[in-house]
């Protein structure tokens, strides 16, 4: 079948067979990320992205736009961001359970405020009632926790801790790996005879006994 191509055709048929790939790449990855991660939202899913093959370019791509997810795929230690000296990992009294999202007048910055502001979008800053009461620092055997006092409720908030490991669990690279295994040669034939009809309904291939 493949003698029938022009030079043109083949790395068309290339392109398309890795850019599905990708795409089955990209559904598998997704697929997986519920077992792995506790998503209160999409948009880390939804984060997942292909960037297809071209004739030009034999070369199609599958990776996450949100850059913290690197460590997601390696591992690694996660430490705190623009010089601050603890990272702030959420307790029950900021997350009851791990699926609920905290609220933003209870995180670390805005614990203790009558008011606090938030940032939309638009630029546009926005004042929000806080919690009022006090935020203070409670060391207890050798772990300092961020607590919050308000309308006479004592709550532990967050541990308080300078660095933290972070196990590799997105496994893009190994599940894309293996759906190339499993997918490369169907996605193949599946473009050549996308382009063979196509070149059928042109005019332009000759059949041959």
């Amino acid at each position: 079948m493949l003698t029938a191509f022009d030079d043109t055709q083949l790395p068309y048929t290339v392109a398309r067979a890795l850019t599905m790939t990708a795409q089955d790449a990209q559904k598998a990855v997704q697929a997986r990320m519920p077992s792995e991660f506790i998503l209160r939202r999409d948009w880390i899913v939804k984060g997942i992205r292909v960037v297809p093959a071209r004739k030009d370019n034999l070369v199609a791509m599958v990776y996450s736009i949100d850059p913290f997810m690197g460590r997601q795929e390696y591992g690694g230690q996660k430490i705190p961001m623009d010089g601050g000296r603890n990272l702030a990992i959420p307790l029950s009294g900021a997350r009851p359970s791990d699926s609920d999202i905290i609220p933003s007048a209870l995180l670390p910055g805005n614990l203790g405020k009558a008011q606090y502001t938030i940032s939309k979008k638009s630029g546009k800053e926005v004042t929000m009632k806080g919690t009022g009461g006090a935020a203070f620092r409670l060391v207890s055997n050798g772990r300092t926790y961020l607590m919050l006092r308000a309308a006479g409720v004592l709550k532990v908030m967050y541990l308080l801790t300078p660095s933290a490991e972070v196990n590799p669990r997105l496994n893009l690279g190994p599940i894309t790996l293996e759906t190339v295994k499993q997918r490369f040669a169907v996605n193949f034939f599946t473009a050549a005879q996308q382009a063979m009809l196509s070149r059928r309904e042109l005019g332009t291939l000759s059949e041959k006994p």
